[in-house]
């Protein structure tokens, strides 16, 4: 563990645009676990001088956003006056499972991969000079770093379960009521960062010695950018190593898992800025130095942004990799078992967070399970099967399951297959599965008391027409399609333009930047055959898993 304290001050990384590695430590703490800066009374965004400004024409002048996802970075230039997208680009990477149960990725493929998306969304907006760069990030994934910045081992991915004995030690180790007071969950559970870093210290000593800090990968690239390492307060939080009433990291459980305070990054809000683009960075990223870096937070929450969801009643989801749906609240008190909460980026809400680990990936799955050309191809056969596929269920936990259980002992199938099944039941009953599993996570925040009048859906489904009407039924909620899917990166150059002082506020923004797409209700002639399948799903999870859904 000697390894893991302050270093000496830190020469120049050659060869991968690391400047010096400093830690921000001298700008403001958060105030109580707030996220953001304080709301303007108008609704639309405008340009302000909060901070000196870069450029004189404010017709020209640019935000950018860096989501780092699961299975790629996403990068996105837009107007800072309107929020009008002037370019975005992705690229991709690939985790990989050298055992089962793991899954990991070198550090240096998410900077490529950062470089790459940013380059190519600049170069599409024509090249503008960008004054403030936010961050979104998908939370728990993790990297040890040497004494100049270098990662010393590939990142352990949010996904990976390979440290299931060490969270339930954990758990022994901790007082649940604390645990449930300081974090916002009442267990630690496999996927969180803090079980996996206990796993490294026993597991892998050599690297362990040679640690100087523990990153995850917002505070890895905004070091990368500025030289300063800072984490905002969301992401920090999915270490579950966070006393997320004080916004602080929490003493108590850094002693258990073995950690001083001192390897990681303090800590601050969406919207603070981390420090500004170094002269190294900008060369090797194509654009101007001087850009302010600011702290964003997850991504799920930063797509919230994205979406305008920035009041209660209003939820937002995502079914990518994963189906993740966020529910505002300003109601006080903890939501029941099993729900995660916290501050929201709007300072004074707060926010719910249900998930499921598999979702719109299955889809992926079965698309090359079955050879088919696409994912048009799949949804156009789903649509002629009939709503429940003829009695055939998909289970889609294939990783095990999210909230509120928390069972890496989960897996997913198809239960009722017979002979008579083909491809169109199958493709159906993975979409409907999908749509099951927002029912569930609406479920739960409603069971916290806080009504969902509109569910705001994002992700590669929001691209069928089809699924958001059935998810729309399957869930009894109207919902939206914004039209600008990519609300993560949206709002992480929200969380930018606030930290450069070009936006007047996070809600403010977020508010006069969201445009509604394609609307959708629920049909009721369809309400029974919707709770006939849902019923069935349910019954074939609690047969074969008991109480895994709660």
């Amino acid at each position: 563990m000697a390894g893991l304290f302050p270093p000496s001050p830190q020469p120049h990384h050659r060869g991968t645009g690391v400047p010096p590695v400093r830690r921000s430590g001298g700008l403001s703490p958060p105030d109580e676990g707030r996220a953001g800066v304080e709301p303007c009374a108008s609704r639309n965004p405008s340009l302000r001088s909060g901070r000196p400004r870069q450029t004189t024409n404010d017709s020209h002048a640019a935000l950018l956003g860096i989501d780092l996802g699961t299975t790629a970075v996403k990068a996105g230039v837009f107007a800072a006056e309107s929020g009008q997208m002037l370019g975005v680009a992705r690229a991709e990477y690939s985790p990989t499972s050298p055992h089962p149960g793991w899954m990991e990725l070198a550090g240096e493929e998410y900077w490529r991969a950062t470089v790459g998306a940013v380059r190519q969304a600049h170069e599409q907006a024509g090249r503008p000079e960008v004054l403030g760069i936010g961050l979104s990030s998908q939370g728990q994934t993790f990297l040890p770093l040497g004494e100049g910045g270098e990662p010393l081992r590939p990142a352990i991915v949010w996904l990976d379960t390979r440290a299931e004995a060490e969270a339930r030690r954990l758990n022994e180790a901790l007082d649940p009521v604390e645990l449930r007071r300081r974090r916002g969950a009442a267990a630690i559970n496999a996927v969180d960062s803090a079980p996996k870093i206990l796993w490294l210290r026993e597991n892998e000593p050599d690297i362990w010695a040679r640690t100087r800090h523990l990153v995850m990968l917002p505070d890895f690239v905004g070091l990368r950018l500025t030289g300063e390492l800072r984490l905002d307060l969301s992401n920090a939080g999915s270490t579950a190593m966070i006393d997320r009433s004080r916004g602080e990291w929490w003493p108590a459980a850094l002693q258990a898992v073995g950690v001083p305070q001192e390897a990681l990054s303090p800590l601050g809000s969406a919207g603070e800025p981390i420090g500004e683009l170094t002269s190294a960075a900008a060369e090797t990223l194509g654009l101007t130095a001087g850009a302010v870096v600011a702290l964003g937070c997850n991504d799920q929450l930063a797509g919230a942004i994205g979406a305008g969801n920035v009041a209660p009643g209003l939820a937002s989801g995502t079914a990518g990799t994963a189906m993740a749906i966020v529910a505002t609240t300003d109601l006080p008190g903890d939501p029941p078992e099993g729900v995660l909460h916290g501050a929201h980026a709007v300072p004074g809400l707060r926010f719910l967070l249900t998930y499921a680990k598999t979702s719109g990936v299955l889809l992926t799955w079965l698309r090359d399970l079955l050879g088919a050309e696409g994912y048009e191809e799949l949804l156009a056969d789903a649509q002629r099967a009939p709503i429940g596929c003829s009695g055939l269920v998909c289970l889609p936990h294939f990783s095990g399951t999210g909230t509120p259980s928390f069972r890496s002992d989960v897996r997913g199938g198809f239960v009722g297959l017979t002979l008579a099944h083909g491809r169109a039941e199958m493709a159906r009953a993975v979409a409907e599965a999908v749509c099951f599993c927002a029912r569930d996570a609406l479920a739960l925040a409603r069971a916290s008391g806080q009504p969902v009048e509109e569910l705001r859906m994002l992700g590669g489904a929001a691209q069928s027409a089809w699924w958001m009407q059935a998810m729309a039924d399957t869930t009894r909620t109207p919902l939206a399609v914004p039209t600008c899917t990519e609300a993560a990166v949206l709002g992480a150059a929200i969380f930018g333009g606030v930290g450069a002082g070009v936006l007047g506020s996070i809600e403010e923004a977020a508010r006069g930047f969201y445009r509604a797409g394609e609307r959708y209700e629920p049909n009721d002639d369809l309400r029974e055959a919707y709770e006939t399948a849902y019923a069935a799903y349910r019954e074939a999870m609690e047969r074969i898993y008991p109480a895994a859904l709660g």
